[in-house]
């Protein structure tokens, strides 16, 4: 009944290394400069969207505090992208619709990212949703692929303890 009054266990320092350090990946100037990625405030979105994506992969694995800590680093993602938005003269009026469709279109990558990952030809399965929802020439498609596939790996050799620290960089 007084759940709400409980202090929440999540590390808060913990989301916010996790959201550092995605936020830093999906900033390198090599899938933009490359034009694999348009350099806009969606092509970045997409981009923290994609790394966000093995990020929250990782986390899952950890159990319960791990899927917490996810929930966390979401939101604070979140919390940032409607900065942005904000930022970009987006009005008070619009902003909780363009979150609301921002979320679900980060859910939708997300998920589409998850079961292409778990695909047995994963470059190609992610080739095809960065090509159906990102990129849609599929040669940049494939490139963009081949170089999220390494950060996917690095994510997920992340050991569980540091993991739940929080990562200083992927």
């Amino acid at each position: 009944m007084f759940g709400w009054l409980k202090k929440s266990s999540v590390d808060k320092e913990a989301a916010r290394r996790w959201r550092d350090a995605v936020t830093a990946e999906a900033r390198l100037p090599e899938p933009y400069l490359k034009g694999w990625v348009p350099d806009t405030i969606y092509g970045r979105f997409n981009m923290v969207t994609l790394v966000a994506t093995f990020a929250m992969r990782r986390l899952r694995d950890c159990g319960a505090d791990g899927r917490a800590l996810s929930k966390a680093f979401a939101e604070l993602l979140f919390s940032d992208f409607d900065h942005a938005l904000r930022e970009n003269g987006v009005g008070d009026a619009s902003i909780a619709r363009r979150i609301r469709k921002m979320g679900e279109e980060f859910y939708g990558l997300a998920k589409a990212m998850d079961e292409a990952l778990e695909a047995d030809a994963p470059q190609k399965e992610i080739a095809a949703v960065l090509q159906r929802n990102v990129q849609p020439n599929h040669e940049s498609a494939m490139a963009l692929a081949d170089h999220l596939i390494p950060i996917s790996e690095r994510v997920d050799a992340i050991s569980e303890s540091a993991a739940l620290a929080g990562p200083d960089a992927i």
